[in-house]
């Protein structure tokens, strides 16, 4: 029989309680966002009101959700064939066929801002959907809230969250 001496058996257990959830995570595909760090490609920036895990999804899609709790969801996707983004807009018009989007530029980029509220497991939830241009190059944003999280509706309402200034 093997016996280890107590020393190493309480360095073993204080090193495996010290591990936490907030750890980059072992999956290559997955990053750990702090609140003041941002997600940068092309021209677009994201930063996260708290901790948030981002999983690339693909080459060019990737979902944000908080560490703790789960009162929202950011979904991304970069459209890079011709015409991708016509298709989008066509798509988004027949899921709001009654409603027109906002349009608006900032920062030389064309943005398109669509919003609903909707219900999900009895939880009342508010829906954007962004389609951002600029140049020859166009992204996708997908983001749910919990519509009584006030502190939420500002944070993702503002499209300057969402662009980098290039």
């Amino acid at each position: 029989m093997i016996r280890l001496p107590f020393s190493k058996i309480v360095l073993f257990l204080f090193i495996l309680a010290n591990l936490s959830l907030d750890s980059v995570p072992l999956d290559p595909d997955q990053k750990v966002y702090q609140p003041d760090e941002t997600f940068t490609e092309d021209f677009i920036k994201i930063d996260f009101p708290e901790k948030a895990l981002v999983r690339t999804e693909s080459r060019k899609r990737w979902r944000a959700v908080p560490l703790k709790d789960r009162p929202w969801l950011v979904i991304w996707r970069k459209l890079d064939r011709v015409g991708e983004e016509t298709l989008g807009t066509k798509v988004l018009e027949a899921i709001f066929p009654d409603s027109t989007p906002e349009k608006f530029s900032i920062s030389k980029t064309e943005i398109l801002r669509w919003s609903k509220e909707d219900n999900s497991g009895g939880n009342p939830l508010q829906l954007y959907f962004f389609l951002l241009r600029k140049e020859d190059k166009a992204y996708t944003f997908y983001i749910a809230f919990y519509k009584e999280r006030q502190d939420l509706k500002e944070w993702f309402s503002n499209p300057n969250r969402y662009l980098n200034p290039q």
